[in-house]
């Protein structure tokens, strides 16, 4: 069986790591099976040396990867049509000439959706949704449209599932919860070990991670924190993540002299160290889907703060006494939930968190995609 992945990117997302680690347990438990990862103008190069027999091969020879804008909507709208563009008759080419048994689809699909009448009849396309979709700007027409052509869509959560059978844009039959690889639990046992920066060693603080991004809502965080520092017993807090939205909070911090109290530190290759040392895991996304630093953090069976959106939040809201949730964008209960966190004994919290995570392994996200496969 022959397997491609499809999942061209311009920065430093989660999606990564579960392409990553999807195709890493295809090859782990599955007998038999070849797997390759796309690579289209060369944003896979890194991971060329793998311990896990994953070919990356670039199916045209313009590697720019690192010249395209990656910061800003029109930027990086600019750049995926660069992609789509370049890549449009190599893709059909290889899929054409290697007949992959499964195409799988991320982010950018809208080239192997629009290819997709071409070679269905060959190769069964999964549409990989990654995050909460949004439906406006001709999107759900679009997947409509071409919905006959699309062998199986799977989804991260439950609501997300639910959603797209509600607006009928895909036959209900084709459509399958997978819950996205996130937790492998190998690396984050061994990286959460590895040294923080000496500033941060035997210090508390609380943590937030992700891209620096609207729908991260790091303005709302650093505003509620700055504000209300004086109420909690844990006065550091710290950001890992990049994005349009830096010099923002900068200018937030600046404000309010908080210096030495917030701490933007960029990209970190390896966050498991952060979240292990951290006093508790802070999110106030617009949305999530599933949430792989909520996840990731409940395994490590880290006090959770998250604000309750659709829809991963919203599904682990759902199920129960996991974390502490607080209404999006309101300050008051963020900040009572900051408070109750460091007041509350919360062993029986990240053990509810920690086996709600358990369904986001390597090895369940295997055995759920094997059944797809067949």
């Amino acid at each position: 069986m022959q397997i491609f992945y499809w999942c061209p990117f311009l920065t430093h997302i989660a999606t990564i790591n579960a392409v990553k680690n999807s195709a890493s347990s295809l090859k782990r438990y599955k007998k038999n099976v070849n797997v390759k990862i796309l690579n289209s103008v060369g944003e896979w190069n890194f991971l060329k040396d793998n311990p896990h027999n994953i070919k990356v091969e670039n199916i045209q020879k313009l590697n720019i990867y690192d010249l395209l804008p990656k910061e800003g909507f029109f930027k990086s709208r600019l750049s995926f049509l660069i992609i789509a563009l370049l890549n449009l008759f190599p893709l059909l080419k290889i899929i054409k000439k290697e007949k992959p048994n499964f195409l799988i689809i991320h982010l950018l699909t809208i080239l192997p959706i629009i290819l997709s009448p071409i070679l269905y009849r060959n190769t069964k396309i999964i549409l990989r949704i990654s995050g909460f979709p949004n439906l406006k700007f001709g999107r759900g027409f679009f997947w409509k449209l071409f919905s006959k052509y699309i062998y199986a869509v799977t989804t991260p959560t439950k609501l997300t599932s639910d959603m797209l059978i509600e607006n009928k844009i895909f036959d209900k039959k084709k459509i399958f919860l997978l819950r996205d690889p996130i937790i492998n639990c190998n690396l984050i046992n061994k990286k959460k070990k590895e040294k923080l920066e000496e500033s941060f060693l035997n210090k508390e603080f609380y943590l937030s991670i992700g891209r620096l991004t609207d729908q991260k809502n790091f303005e709302f965080l650093l505003n509620s924190f700055c504000i209300n520092i004086d109420k909690f017993k844990v006065k550091k807090l710290v950001v890992l993540g990049e994005g349009e939205n830096d010099k923002k909070l900068k200018k937030i911090i600046q404000r309010y002299s908080m210096e030495k109290n917030i701490f933007l530190l960029g990209f970190k290759k390896n966050v498991y160290n952060y979240i292990f040392r951290s006093k508790a895991i802070i999110s106030c996304s617009l949305y999530e889907d599933p949430g792989f630093v909520l996840l990731e953090s409940a395994f490590l069976r880290k006090k959770i703060i998250t604000s309750i959106v659709k829809n991963g939040p919203l599904e682990m809201y759902q199920t129960g006494n996991l974390c502490y949730f607080f209404k999006s964008n309101d300050e008051l209960d963020l900040v009572n939930q900051i408070i109750l966190s460091e007041n509350e004994d919360s062993k029986n919290v990240a053990l509810n968190a920690l086996k709600y995570s358990k369904k986001f392994t390597s090895y369940s996200h295997y055995k759920t995609l094997s059944k797809l496969l067949g």
